[in-house]
């Protein structure tokens, strides 16, 4: 099947790439089978969350760079069934889904509509590089008045996939600063590893 480069992947040419593992997706999860739309591929919510501790950002400074005060402001809470997102709080939640990118590919995560239209807003920063390897990171919060209760394994978000015009002559994961390559589960900032060029 021909493919053009630029382009956003159908829902045959997802299931393609994937099949001749040219695009990786997997989870630990027992008789998982991706879920693939006419022109993206659904991801499922994890089970593990880091939340923003409740009114610490009104009460100091807090400086994005130094690792210590932002691993301070997050609580961890796992194993859960469901989770509860409250109204101006902020979680950092996971897909079940660990996707490895090959060199000539790139994700765009977004929420589906469902989730968007009960209040929902599912990421901030949805763009997965060339190369990247690990589950996907999600920025959640609740625009409403009321908390909402998500289950473990709810249709979560979507990602699209699109071909660029020639592989990544350094792809994420050989950049000094490819700081999530490989991770699993929500992980918080890591900006303090930011390196310049």
């Amino acid at each position: 099947m021909m493919q053009s480069k630029g382009s956003i992947l159908s829902d045959g040419e997802i299931r393609e790439a994937l099949l001749c593992g040219e695009l990786k997706v997997s989870s630990t999860e027992e008789g998982f089978v991706p879920y693939v739309g006419p022109s993206s591929m659904d991801l499922h919510l994890d089970n593990k969350a880091h939340i923003l501790s409740g009114g610490t950002q009104f009460n100091r400074k807090i400086h994005a760079n130094k690792k210590e005060e932002m691993a301070d402001l997050f609580k961890e809470y796992n194993d859960w069934e469901e989770i509860t997102i409250h109204p101006n709080e902020f979680y950092i939640l996971s897909s079940i889904e660990r996707i490895q990118f090959p060199n000539d590919m790139v994700g765009f995560l977004q929420g589906r509509s469902s989730i968007a239209r009960i209040g929902i807003n599912i990421h901030a920063a949805g763009f997965f590089d060339c190369g990247f390897e690990g589950t996907a990171t999600l920025e959640v919060t609740n625009f409403t008045n009321y908390p909402i209760v998500l289950p473990k394994g709810i249709r979560i978000c979507q990602m699209v996939f699109m071909r660029t015009g020639k592989p990544a002559e350094v792809p994420y994961g050989m950049k000094k600063d490819s700081k999530y390559q490989g991770q699993t589960g929500p992980v918080v900032t890591r900006v303090h590893e930011d390196y310049e060029n």
